[in-house]
């Protein structure tokens, strides 16, 4: 997959752009509503025999918009992002850098500036993308904007038990604790990465660890976490908690059950599975097992 940053003054022609298919959104978590834009692109692009091209956006517009709601963490900071769309088959991946020249953009001068002069023949994106300066711009615009030079498909909502799946839904039940309903909004248990800073053996069973986050995530509500440890291609349980001091340092601390020793420095992707109830949080080591 090709990465391409851009911005209102890049001379896209340099990249050669060609004929292709372009799912737009901001895509954070890319859960299972933004899988649903991905694949329908991905089958119109085989279809058509055209490339598949997603559409992104950096930071969040949030940080440029004047809101009460500003997102400053990500379920899936750029580079997860990047990993998730290349393993989906994207084959261009533009990132927009969304600043307040770009916020002015009408909704024409954006399709005309990075739809149109990047070969886009046919837009997908969710029934509630919006663009241009003030979110002017619709699908149903999009589709008037376009010219006729590329078709549109809108991606209706999707739901779970009547919820639409959206990233604030996920961002909701994070700061809940309610972490076991992710699933079924994400497509799996939301996952973090992190570096070791240090680490110590217990007894033969299991050891603690300090870990730092590696990138800009988006934490949990405060409290302990039954967690899936993914070390190289080795799996583990164990607990991790988060703190108030998590969300000043970006440090976590937990046990990992069945591993004796691991390295400073080292990677590990951790899950959260679900949030421990306090009567659990209480359990002394002798009954970790069985909390897990």
């Amino acid at each position: 997959m090709k990465v391409i940053y851009i911005d209102k003054n890049t001379d896209l022609s340099a990249f050669k752009p060609e004929p292709c298919v372009m799912a737009l959104g901001f895509f954070d978590g890319v859960h299972v509503g933004h899988r649903k834009i991905i694949e329908t692109a991905k089958r119109l692009a085989k279809k058509k025999q055209l490339t598949l091209a997603v559409m992104t956006f950096f930071p969040h517009p949030s940080q440029v918009i004047p809101t009460s709601k500003k997102v400053n963490s990500y379920l899936s900071p750029l580079s997860i992002k990047q990993e998730i769309f290349a393993k989906l088959g994207v084959e261009k991946f533009y990132i927009v850098k969304f600043d307040e020249d770009f916020s002015k953009l009408s909704h024409r001068e954006f399709v005309d500036r990075f739809l149109i002069s990047l070969c886009c023949r046919h837009a997908v994106a969710g029934f509630d993308f919006t663009y241009g300066y003030k979110g002017k711009g619709t699908m149903e615009q999009l589709e008037q904007d376009g010219k006729g030079i590329f078709e549109v498909t809108i991606v209706p909502e999707v739901k779970y038990q009547n919820k639409k799946i959206s990233s604030s839904m996920i961002r909701q039940l994070l700061l809940s604790g309610m972490v076991h309903d992710v699933p079924h909004y994400l497509g799996d248990y939301y996952s973090v990465l992190c570096t070791i800073t240090n680490s110590e053996e217990e007894d033969k069973e299991k050891m603690t660890f300090h870990a730092r986050l590696e990138y800009d995530y988006m934490i949990p509500k405060i409290g302990e976490y039954v967690v899936q440890i993914e070390i190289g291609r080795n799996y583990y349980r164990g607990i991790c908690n988060i703190s108030a001091k998590t969300l000043h340092t970006n440090m976590l601390n937990g046990t990992i059950i069945g591993l004796n020793k691991i390295n400073d420095k080292q990677s590990i992707k951790l899950a959260f599975i679900r949030r421990l109830s306090d009567e659990e949080t209480s359990a002394n080591n002798k009954k970790l097992k069985s909390v897990i």
